[in-house]
């Protein structure tokens, strides 16, 4: 059994809503909007990243199509942060941050089902 863990739920709930926070009160990058790279869609990444976030946060756990949707997403953030400009590798690294703690959380909730 693969066991996740690096801080307490405590602290990891706590740094998403700090996160979250900073990501709502952030204006979407005015250069990306109706944009891709490499096919991957900025406004639909946001919003895939943000609606399993906000889900997270009111129910404390997601669903498998939602875990497989942020892990995908997740992995095209990845992607993208270190070729974008500054003011969209800001905006973006948010979000794959977002999703890595939020992965992590739902793995370490799971990982006795296992």
């Amino acid at each position: 059994m693969i066991k996740i863990h690096c801080m307490n739920d405590d602290e990891n709930n706590l740094l998403i809503k700090e996160l979250w926070q900073e990501h709502l009160d952030a204006p979407f990058p005015k250069d990306f909007r109706g944009k891709d790279i490499n096919g991957v869609d900025f406004v639909v990444l946001d919003a895939n990243i943000a609606g399993c976030v906000d889900t997270y946060l009111e129910h404390g756990d997601l669903n498998l199509f939602q875990t497989a949707t942020l892990g995908l997403s997740y992995k095209e953030a990845s992607f993208i942060v270190s070729i974008l400009n500054k003011e969209g590798a800001n905006y973006f690294w948010r979000l794959e941050r977002l999703a890595e703690l939020v992965l992590k959380a739902i793995a370490r909730k799971h990982q006795t089902e296992i």
